[in-house]
């Protein structure tokens, strides 16, 4: 059964998150304060367990790669994983891509991008990593892998993004899975930045540095390319009133290069991230958005798509992944690999 949280949850949620909420952001940091101290706790624990080997980790036969992040979404991942495997893919390897279960919308995504290519989706990233290698991939790419300690890797990389900058408390007070510290376990960290400027972005990297050397952090921005129709075909921009139905981590930053790509304040339906429509949900959307135009992200199209009747006037907005800082460093790390395959 899905549940849809109302947009007006959601905002208040990611508003307390960033530090917005207003008289009643205090009394509900003194509730969720010991909640994050043991939260912490557990992930050191955690880690601790792993560092010292009383938690094993598996080795697989074939080169591992993971892409990460220590916020709870909205840092890039996925377009940077796919920048990852057709990288590979050009370097002359076969790489498997896994996503987690929760990530189904993430997996269509890539057989979009590349509908020849080697994904898997699977609750068990180990398991995933296994069956890639067994179907022929000489080296696994895990989506969102930071975190999934059991299986060893070759080449940690870090997302982080620059519309975080500012914030450090960790889950519940706060939107990150782990410190800021965390990253000294990355082999590259990749600061990404939407509608950041790059001065912003410029502030987290220098943090960052506190941790990990300045040759080993990046910086990409996601930024427009293009708008497309549900099929795919490139098309000309929505004009007039919009209305963004979306089910990602981070809306409100979508919002903001809708609105400075259309030419209007979009209204918006908020589904929590990774929602897996119903047609009873399309059904209402489509009274809902009479005379609108109807703007959604790449990740959501692909599962609108399969309700191709549901909605008109639907415009797809693409985002282009341009490095601006460490682009060479990332492919002298994957260089490096590809000659340990040989």
């Amino acid at each position: 059964m899905t549940i849809r949280v109302g947009p007006h949850a959601l905002t208040r949620l990611r508003k307390y998150w960033k530090r917005e909420a207003k008289a009643w952001g205090c009394p509900l940091d003194l509730v969720l304060f010991p909640a994050e101290v043991l939260y912490r706790t557990c992930v050191w624990l955690r880690l601790f367990l792993y560092k010292v080997k009383a938690l094993k980790e598996y080795e697989l036969s074939v080169p591992v790669i993971s892409v990460g992040n220590i916020a709870i979404g909205g840092t890039g991942k996925t377009p940077f994983a796919r920048w990852l495997f057709e990288t590979m893919r050009e370097m002359g390897c076969t790489p498997g891509l896994i996503s987690g279960k929760v990530g189904r919308d993430e997996h269509m995504l890539h057989k979009v991008w590349n509908p020849d290519g080697l994904f898997i989706i699977e609750r068990s990233k180990t398991t995933g990593a296994k069956s890639a290698a067994v179907q022929g991939a000489n080296v696994v790419i895990l989506d969102d892998g930071f975190q999934h300690l059991g299986l060893a890797r070759n080449i940690d990389v870090v997302m982080i993004s620059a519309e975080h900058e500012g914030l450090k408390r960790c889950f519940p007070r706060g939107l990150f899975r782990e410190p800021l510290s965390s990253v000294s376990r990355a082999d590259m960290v990749i600061v990404s930045r939407k509608t950041a400027s790059q001065s912003r972005a410029q502030k987290v990297a220098q943090k960052v540095a506190k941790f990990i050397p300045e040759e080993r952090i990046g910086q990409i921005n996601l930024g427009f390319s293009c708008w497309k129709n549900l099929g795919g075909g490139k098309i000309e921009g929505p004009v007039g009133q919009t209305l963004v139905v979306t089910s990602i981590a981070e809306p409100e930053i979508f919002m903001e290069i809708v609105a400075a790509n259309a030419g209007e304040i979009p209204e918006m339906e908020i589904y929590r991230d990774h929602h897996e429509f119903t047609r009873s949900e399309l059904e209402s959307l489509s009274l809902r958005a009479k005379g609108y135009k109807v703007v959604t992200t790449e990740k959501d199209a692909v599962k609108l798509k399969e309700f191709p009747r549901m909605l008109d006037n639907v415009y797809v907005l693409c985002l282009e992944l341009k490095w601006e800082v460490g682009e060479h460093q990332m492919i002298d790390i994957l260089r490096s690999l590809k000659e340990r395959l040989q």
